[in-house]
């Protein structure tokens, strides 16, 4: 296990989210990112401004014999990273989703070195599907900071669909 061990199988679990916007948006949100070549799951928080309307507040993605959304998504990597390389790049999150009690919408991450490079780490990835909480309805396009919170022992199931809490 280590933080600056380069990888390009991270899979995402999203676990909460707090946005909110009426042309000028804002949010929070927490991920995991996990990789078995790594051999660790980190926890990162994505704080963004940018433009939307609505207000949402959901939990950890539900498990997929829900639905054929699990709470993992496996992420196309545009090159190899680490936690150490992750942590403060630059991001975009595009979300849209509604719901009270159970929220469904589809929600797209990238993440790059700097507001300025086009090498990125991942772009457009869909991380979104089927979640808990009060929910509500929004939308939102935020460009923020991934910051490294620390590690968890959040990791997927042997199909890499359900989640195994710690």
């Amino acid at each position: 296990m280590s933080l600056d061990t380069k990888a390009k199988d991270w899979q995402v679990c999203m676990l909460l989210n707090i946005a909110a916007g009426a042309v000028v948006a804002a949010g929070t949100y927490r991920f995991d990112f996990y990789s078995e070549s790594a051999g660790l799951t980190a926890r990162f928080k994505f704080v963004g401004a940018g433009l939307g309307a609505g207000g949402n507040l959901s939990g950890a993605l539900l498990p997929a014999d829900i639905g054929s959304f699990g709470p993992w998504s496996s992420i196309k990597c545009d090159q190899s990273f680490s936690v150490w390389d992750l942590n403060g790049s630059w991001g975009r999150l595009t979300s849209v989703s509604f719901g009270m009690g159970v929220t469904l919408g589809p929600m797209m991450i990238s993440a790059a070195r700097n507001f300025w490079s086009f090498a990125s780490w991942f772009h457009s990835q869909d991380v979104g599907g089927f979640g808990t909480g009060p929910g509500g309805v929004s939308g939102e396009v935020l460009i923020g900071r991934w910051t490294y919170a620390g590690t968890s022992h959040n990791v997927p199931g042997p199909s890499g669909a359900d989640a195994a809490y710690a």
